[in-house]
């Protein structure tokens, strides 16, 4: 079992919202102010929620608390209120695949996202869901199977109308960009010079130009516009996510 704990004062009811996997554009950087040092099991606890187990990590909107878990062999999206930490409801993705992890690891990994009424979440054994604020399903869209044998890490996040994914494998590794309304697919870019890797993407915003879509990867760093997935630019010199690293320099090109 997990704990989901949220803090006694009210001012953290008051915190900005932390919508995706480190919070704003992934910075892990919050604006709030004021909120406590320590916490503990009796020490600045507002609730205490017991949850299935999951390694991702909370998202939150001005109401709501996402996260993902697993039970068994189900595969769970679960709702909390954020004032209370009563759980509001639990959906359960389809799972027709089991596939494998590192023994650290485990199915539920990749952390939700939320526009702040709905949720979207990646599950390495199906693909993307989003639900709306009630649990209804609003959309499926099935991805993979996928060749990582370590299982995913990464995180969906949402820029300019489009959600952004990477699916990094040892083979067949690709970029993609879905419509949070319906589950289209708006571009999928492939990237065959990438093998295994487990990285949320960020958003740069240039002063000139269009907005970038920021992708670690094995060996290298790469630029892609969010508009259409174009690779922009690349920087190798990376380490990689498996041993033996072959060696490797770091260029630039523009």
């Amino acid at each position: 079992m997990c704990w989901l704990v949220c803090l006694l004062i009210p001012l953290a009811l008051a915190a900005a919202d932390w919508t995706q996997f480190r919070g704003p554009n992934g910075s892990g950087v919050s604006p709030s102010k004021g909120l406590p040092e320590h916490f503990g099991p009796q020490k600045n606890v507002l609730w205490r929620t017991v949850l299935p187990p999951g390694h991702s990590s909370p998202v939150f909107s001005v109401d709501h608390i996402f996260v993902t878990a697993f039970e068994g062999q189900s595969l769970l999206t679960i709702c909390l209120d954020r004032d209370s930490g009563k759980v509001l409801w639990r959906r359960e993705a389809p799972r027709d695949r089991v596939e494998s992890f590192q023994p650290t690891n485990g199915p539920a990994s990749p952390s939700p996202v939320t526009d702040g009424a709905n949720v979207y979440v990646f599950f390495g054994d199906f693909g993307l869901l989003s639900y709306g604020p009630e649990g209804n399903e609003r959309w499926r869209l099935p991805l993979g199977p996928f060749n990582n044998p370590n299982g995913h890490g990464t995180s969906p996040i949402l820029a300019d109308g489009k959600l952004v994914l990477i699916c990094d494998q040892d083979t067949g590794s690709y970029l993609i960009a879905v419509d949070p309304t319906d589950g289209r697919v708006l571009w999928k870019t492939m990237r065959p010079e990438y093998t295994r890797g487990y990285a949320t993407p960020a958003v740069y915003r240039p002063k000139r130009g269009a907005a970038e879509v920021i992708v670690p990867g094995s060996f290298e760093v790469a630029s892609y516009i969010l508009d259409t997935g174009e690779k922009l630019w690349w920087v190798r010199g990376l380490p990689c996510s498996k041993r033996p690293c072959r060696s490797s320099t770091a260029t630039i090109f523009l």
